[in-house]
């Protein structure tokens, strides 16, 4: 079996999972009943030290956790249950491997999305068999994995897991616009369509919203082992250290802006819009201080040299005038 998965799987992760799987054999029925006794006992032991009815189920007797008192009898009963649940998952991901197989070709989904649902089909099994009624564990958990594998193709290559009942509704809103379409020869309305499902228009627009088309950003782009979607676009955010280097500038010229005297700090911050909308040309500030274009060009370009002469001291202080 292992051989074959190997040839149609070759060098991936999917061929290197069957191998795994592949080394886990399935219970044979007289293992199978000695677990099924073992689980009973625990059972009934959790049950009784818990104050509570005797569990049924592997998900009942995990319930059951909390109320356990600290002994070594409650200790030993709880080990024997998750063993038990950890043996029954791993005997039977060969039979979850052969059910996702099988609806390979069925639903368009891939091989390893059809493995993992095939193996919550079977976690689920595990944790609702009840050992007492004598059932196969494998006759039981067959319906589960089937049931998971088809819920899932179901719900499609959606990239956001969506509940089975927005599915539903979905599936419905396109069968009503489709029989609605061709009875009245057009686009159905918003209302008409809220109308034959019996619900509101907003309802509508937000199982439109459902069936939007998804895309994720670890779609390969190519062949395998190249770029992925999110690897193609373009990142709006910003640099951590760029934040930090434009915080670090606007501290520095305030520390060195406080240096100069108003006048010089005025022609500045208007010539350059510091902290205003936008800059100012020579002859709005000359109109608004009364002095001319040239002395408005003198006292910018005094200031500036100030200001670099002011940061190369900062910047090098051994350098700096005594």
């Amino acid at each position: 079996m292992s051989k074959l998965i190997f040839d149609e799987f070759p060098e991936s992760l999917v061929a290197r999972y069957f191998r795994d799987v592949s080394d886990n054999d399935m219970l044979t029925v007289e293992r199978e009943q000695r677990l099924a006794r073992r689980l009973s006992r625990s059972f009934a032991t959790v049950g009784e030290l818990a104050g509570q009815p005797e569990p049924a189920t592997i998900r009942e007797a995990r319930a059951c956790y909390d109320a356990l008192p600290d002994s070594v009898r409650a200790r030993r009963a709880r080990l024997l249950v998750e063993r038990s649940r950890e043996l029954l998952i791993r005997s039977n991901l060969r039979l979850a491997v052969h059910i996702a197989r099988r609806h390979e070709h069925s639903g368009g989904s891939g091989m390893s999305d059809l493995i993992q649902e095939a193996n919550v089909g079977l976690i689920k099994a595990v944790d609702r068999f009840d050992p007492a009624r004598g059932f196969r564990f494998s006759t039981y958990a067959y319906w589960w994995i089937t049931e998971e594998v088809r819920r899932s193709q179901k719900r499609g290559q959606r990239v956001v897991h969506t509940p089975d009942h927005i599915i539903d509704e979905i599936r419905q809103l396109q069968s009503v616009t489709m029989r609605l379409h061709h009875r009245l020869a057009r686009t159905p309305r918003q209302s008409e369509l809220a109308q034959e499902m019996e619900v509101s228009p907003s309802r509508i627009s937000e199982i439109r919203g459902f069936a939007a088309g998804e895309l994720s950003t670890e779609l390969p782009q190519g062949g395998e082992g190249s770029a992925s979607l999110g690897d193609t676009l373009m990142d709006d955010q910003l640099d951590p250290a760029d934040l930090m280097r434009g915080r670090d500038r606007v501290r520095l010229l305030a520390g060195l802006m406080v240096q100069l005297n108003e006048r010089e700090r005025e022609v500045l911050k208007r010539r350059f819009g510091i902290n205003l909308q936008s800059e100012q040309t020579l002859q709005v500030i000359s109109d608004d201080l009364g002095i001319s274009r040239e002395r408005v060009r003198q006292i910018e370009k005094a200031a500036i040299r100030k200001l670099q002469q002011l940061h190369l001291e900062e910047s090098n202080p051994e350098t700096g005038a005594p």
